[in-house]
């Protein structure tokens, strides 16, 4: 009886050390497959459900499965353009600062869009009942350059204000921080995007202008290289898209695993702020988000730079990628 049980505790050793070894080599020959794929340096700029295709081409595998192995991790939109420059970084997602390196000469293109329009919010305090209420008022946007200080600025002009002359344009950082510089005082209005427009209501402010609605064509968020490493890395660029476009479909079609995914990199767990999010950017995600010029120019027209009014759009703008992808049936195949 003592022989039956050490030869059964000897068996069972042996199974779990030939499971060790089959999973060592699985493990291994994993490892080395990412190895010989081809390394694409990536970021993604903001905590915010607009980057969920890229999150879900990363957690579905997807870049993997079309051959490469991506590092993607969050970095801020300057930071980004910076280390793209420098090389550190090979397919990025910038902010407005990418159009003054660009101007300044630096061989920077648009690939892709992530969002082509504004898609936030303008939510101010009781009292402000119009855009022309803000006049001689206090506006809360992040940064200079980021996407809501360009929308601020557009819809400041479309009715009749000049930008910082006939209303302040407070920078305060981030989304969350508008919020608290409007509950302390410091400014009667702020810019929003989802989910932080639901505890905008939530403290008493009221939407003044959907943005989103205004379909304004502007670079939210996009994807972004030097014209050296498209030269160079082609093919890995084209493999990352492929993967991005999956991702979207992923986006548009799969809303519980999208949410999953927004809760995931936002940590958010409320299951009202998910469904905000995920409701504000659907209409906004493309199943081939080429770059559109009217978007850059919205970019140029705001830009601090001298060339910037006799600069064109294109010159910033590379779709040649998507548009060979598109050519080749790849999206028309995801959606049927």
């Amino acid at each position: 009886m003592r022989l039956l049980k050490i030869s059964f505790r000897a068996c069972s050793a042996c199974r779990l050390i030939g499971l060790l070894s089959v999973f060592y080599i699985l493990a291994g020959s994993m490892s080395a497959r990412a190895a010989e794929m081809p390394l694409v340096r990536a970021n993604y700029a903001a905590i915010s459900g607009a980057f969920a295709p890229l999150w879900i081409a990363t957690e579905k595998g997807l870049f993997t499965k079309h051959g490469l192995n991506v590092d993607l991790r969050y970095i801020a939109p300057a930071t980004a353009t910076q280390a793209l420059l420098a090389k550190n970084l090979d397919i990025i997602n910038p902010g407005g600062e990418i159009v003054e390196a660009g101007l300044n000469g630096e061989p920077v293109v648009f690939i892709a869009g992530i969002l082509n329009r504004a898609v936030m919010s303008i939510y101010a305090k009781p009292e402000i009942n119009s855009m022309a209420d803000l006049k001689g008022k206090v506006l809360g946007v992040t940064v200079p350059g980021a996407t809501t200080d360009f929308a601020a600025r557009v819809l400041l002009q479309q009715s009749g204000l000049a930008p910082r002359k006939d209303v302040k344009l407070l920078y305060l950082r981030g989304i969350p921080e508008i919020l608290a510089g409007i509950n302390q005082g410091n400014a009667v209005a702020g810019i929003f995007t989802a989910p932080t427009t639901l505890k905008a209501r939530a403290a008493g402010l009221k939407e003044l202008v959907n943005v989103t609605e205004k379909n304004i064509p502007m670079i939210h968020a996009a994807l972004a290289t030097t014209r050296d490493y498209l030269k160079t890395h082609r093919d890995p660029t084209q493999r990352f898209l492929r993967a991005y476009l999956e991702g979207i479909k992923i986006a548009l079609t799969d809303p519980e695993f999208t949410k999953q995914m927004i809760g995931k990199y936002t940590k958010t767990t409320d299951p009202k702020d998910l469904e905000s999010s995920y409701q504000a950017f659907l209409p906004a995600w493309e199943r081939l988000p080429i770059v559109p010029a009217a978007a850059v120019q919205t970019m140029l027209n705001f830009a601090s730079h001298a060339g910037a009014k006799a600069a064109k759009p294109e010159s910033l703008i590379d779709n040649s990628v998507l548009t060979e992808i598109d050519k080749s049936g790849f999206v028309d195949k995801l959606y049927k």
